[in-house]
């Protein structure tokens, strides 16, 4: 059977506050992240940092984590 579990659902609140975002610099989004108690908020930018082609692992240095998702 087709697990659909393994999908990542965005949340439209995501969507919302990535659009906010996007036109911020790196440093903008690093210190937005590394202030922000919403996982939404956190995850707008991780997305943001992934299209603009950062790796994971590139994604979690910047921001100062293990690992970003």
């Amino acid at each position: 059977m087709f697990n659909l579990n393994i999908f990542n659902k965005i949340s439209s609140e995501v969507l919302t506050i990535k659009n906010d975002l996007e036109l911020n610099s790196e440093n903008q989004l690093i210190t937005k992240y590394k202030t922000s108690t919403s996982e939404d908020y956190k995850q707008a930018i991780v997305l943001i940092f992934k299209e603009r082609g950062y790796t994971r692992l590139e994604i979690g240095q910047l921001l100062g984590e293990p690992k970003a998702s």
